[in-house]
């Protein structure tokens, strides 16, 4: 027995020694490294990666350096290229590369007589997510005939200590950029660089609004269709593009009214999310404001409106083919006849009827006006005599002076809704 127990023991101390051995080893953790690549979707994520080590804790791989860019030194500007094109663009990344202030980018190009008029600062800031700053730039060819002058967009990046050109646009003849800003508005985590083309006509200047999105190996559109604004003042928020306009430039196009117009992300595209209309100037859009109430069942909103257009004395007239006087005659006219359809749909009879006296009372044959109230007339004996809304007003619209009606609300030029027959009495409309 004592010699099998001798020979056990070298036997027993070996695997106590190989077990404590095994013990000892930990698995090593994954360590999740960022992916470089850039997604287009807010959805998409890195996909983690395991960091082998022989040491007990991992540690996180260090960042990865930005490109770095020349150190800014004191250049003086280049003279102006004779030739519009490729050669601004090599003399302006010649500039930077040799220590040129991005900053002074501007001056320079204001010294060439080629910053863009609509929004020609240039930029400095991320777009590719490589940690360093791009500079965008637009400018436009001084000695062209056109207008707006043709323009381009160049967007230059740090490399190797020197500037090189990462991408370079060109919207053709009779075209110039306009820079807005950087956000991201997709959610990806790298800015959108948001900017516009200018076109003008006769009378208006256009701007079509561009995102481009950076994929990895070049810039990507991300607006759905082409928006186009006339004279828009853009504000770039945290998630959003807001537009806001004054409406085009022509007398013929009307009495234009400020809207804002929001672009945002929806999960594939950059769309327009909200129009929003800017509180009525000219009595001709408080009395729009009425017929888009009424017709949308707001009727408290509606009365307020209509009320607006007879009393208030600090709505603005057009004046474009009537007069000032004559215009106002009409829309008091038209503010009443809407509030006797309203006081008859909504059951209110007793203001009805006053509403209706007060129209015949103040419009009579000849003055301005008078069209609506003949309009008003046949509804209020074709109600008491059938009781029924829709045949009161196919009576009313059907009246010789229904035209003239047309006619005036019609008056206010290409730029606003057209009015038809239905709308003159709208409880014919489903």
């Amino acid at each position: 027995m004592l010699r099998m127990l001798r020979n056990l023991l070298p036997v027993g101390l070996l695997l106590i020694t190989l077990g404590c051995a095994f013990a000892s080893q930990t698995a090593t953790p994954a360590i999740p490294t960022a992916d470089k690549g850039l997604e287009l979707t807010p959805s998409a994520t890195a996909t983690p990666t395991v960091a082998a080590t022989t040491a007990a804790t991992a540690t996180v791989p260090p960042t990865a350096t930005p490109n770095p860019c020349p150190a800014v030194t004191a250049v003086a500007f280049p003279e102006r290229p004779t030739d519009f094109g490729d050669s601004y663009i090599y003399a302006l990344r010649e500039y930077l590369s040799a220590g040129g202030n991005p900053a002074t980018l501007g001056e320079l190009l204001h010294a060439w007589e080629a910053l863009p008029p609509d929004g020609g600062m240039p930029l400095q800031q991320d777009f590719t997510g490589d940690g360093s700053p791009e500079v965008v730039t637009g400018f436009i060819n001084p000695l062209a005939e056109s207008f707006p002058p043709e323009g381009m967009l160049a967007i230059f990046s740090c490399q190797n200590g020197a500037y090189e050109t990462l991408y370079s646009y060109a919207p053709g003849e009779w075209t110039n950029i306009a820079l807005v800003g950087g956000e991201d508005l997709n959610g990806n985590g790298t800015a959108e660089l948001v900017f516009a083309d200018v076109t003008c006509g006769a009378h208006t200047c256009w701007h079509t609004l561009h995102v481009w999105s950076w994929d990895g190996s070049t810039f990507r559109e991300q607006m759905a269709g082409d928006p186009s604004l006339p004279y828009p003042t853009f504000t770039l928020t945290q998630d959003a593009i807001l537009a806001s306009s004054v409406g085009v430039g022509s007398v013929g196009a009307g009495p234009q009214r400020v809207y804002t117009e929001t672009w945002s992300w929806d999960g594939s595209v950059i769309t327009r999310t909200a129009t929003q209309l800017g509180p009525a100037q000219y009595r001709y859009h408080a009395f729009r404001d009425g017929d888009e109430a009424f017709r949308a069942g707001r009727y408290a909103e509606a009365l307020d409106a209509y009320v607006r257009v007879i009393n208030d004395d600090n709505l603005e007239p057009w004046a474009g083919y009537y007069g000032a006087p004559e215009e106002r005659l009409w829309f008091t006219a038209l503010a009443r006849w809407r509030l006797v359809l309203l006081g008859v749909s909504q059951g209110n009879f007793p203001d009805a009827e006053s509403d209706y006296q007060l129209l015949q009372a103040d419009f009579a044959a000849g003055s301005a006006g008078y069209p609506v109230a003949q309009l008003a007339t046949r509804f209020w004996e074709a109600y008491q005599r059938l009781g029924l809304l829709p045949e009161a007003c196919a009576e009313a619209v059907a009246a010789p002076e229904a035209a003239a009606v047309l006619e005036f609300l019609n008056s206010f030029g290409y730029a606003n809704p057209t009015y038809t027959t239905e709308e003159l009495c709208p409880l014919t409309l489903p």
